[in-house]
């Protein structure tokens, strides 16, 4: 038969005790450490104050100058010069294009990188290698003259059904 208990859920009250001064406990230890940690803050932003005295002793107060006025402004607001609420379509310059790129954000057009076939090449004897590596010189040559390749839009129609039949679609998006 069980014995009955006087005790709250079961809990002896000593451990309540036990659970609270393990608890006082450790709260001091924690307020210990972060109290170091300010002191030794306070002690490096005293050592700051007394360099920054030092230095203002030495070579005068700071002086703050205000060097906006000099250049002329750009629009830091992304093209937008219109008010809150107004529609953001359209010319966001004076002259209502605002498809305008600076020619020093403008994109240049990327080198012409060709890989060779490394394992092509180990299989190749010595003439046949300085023949394939010329005639790759050759290409990315006729490509740097040529410049970079605009697709035509049959070309582009063409690639997209190539990648549908590809991805398993019937259709185009």
């Amino acid at each position: 038969m069980a014995a009955v208990t006087s005790h709250f859920l079961g809990i002896d009250p000593k451990m309540y005790r036990h659970f609270a001064m393990l608890t006082i406990g450790l709260t001091t230890v924690f307020a210990l450490f972060a109290d170091g940690e300010t002191r030794e803050t306070m002690a490096q932003n005293s050592q700051r104050a007394e360099l920054k005295r030092a230095d203002e002793s030495k070579f005068g107060k700071t002086k703050l100058v205000d060097k906006r006025g000099d250049k002329p402004r750009s629009n830091a607001s992304g093209g937008f010069n219109g008010t809150f609420g107004a529609p953001m379509d359209g010319g966001g310059s004076v002259s209502g294009n605002s498809s305008y790129i600076p020619p020093a954000l403008a994109l240049k057009s990327p080198p012409i990188i060709i890989e060779v076939d490394q394992a092509a090449l180990a299989k190749m004897s010595p003439e046949q290698r300085k023949a394939y590596l010329k005639r790759l010189e050759d290409e990315r040559q006729r490509r740097m003259r040529e410049g970079p390749v605009v697709p035509t839009p049959q070309q582009v129609s063409a690639l997209a059904a190539a990648s549908a039949a590809r991805a398993g679609s019937d259709s185009i998006d």
